[in-house]
């Protein structure tokens, strides 16, 4: 097997900010969500490689953890996170009309 040296490189795609106020210590904090893409390769044999998407979590300027996920499990992640809005919603209707 060969070698490849080189650092997958990761494009930002979406990054989402929530600031809320520290109860401990009165002060403005910053959570984030980060989602990144990197592209799917051709190697020199021919052969394609899936890409990956990264999701990043993290707390003012630091990172607290990270999901790297195969582009079947992003898909998932997306239909699970749109079911669930359209469910939301669905809800909400109902109870604005009772």
């Amino acid at each position: 097997m060969g070698s490849n040296n080189h650092t997958p490189l990761y494009e930002r795609r979406l990054q989402i900010k929530h600031f809320f106020e520290d109860r401990q210590t009165n002060q403005t904090r910053r959570t984030w969500l980060e989602v990144q893409l990197n592209m799917p390769e051709q190697t020199p044999e021919g052969w394609v490689n899936d890409g990956k998407i990264r999701l990043s979590l993290g707390e003012d300027r630091d990172v607290k953890g990270a999901f790297l996920l195969s582009v079947d499990e992003a898909m998932r992640l997306a239909k699970s996170l749109q079911l669930a809005i359209e469910d939301h919603e669905v809800e909400k209707a109902r109870l604005w009309r009772s």
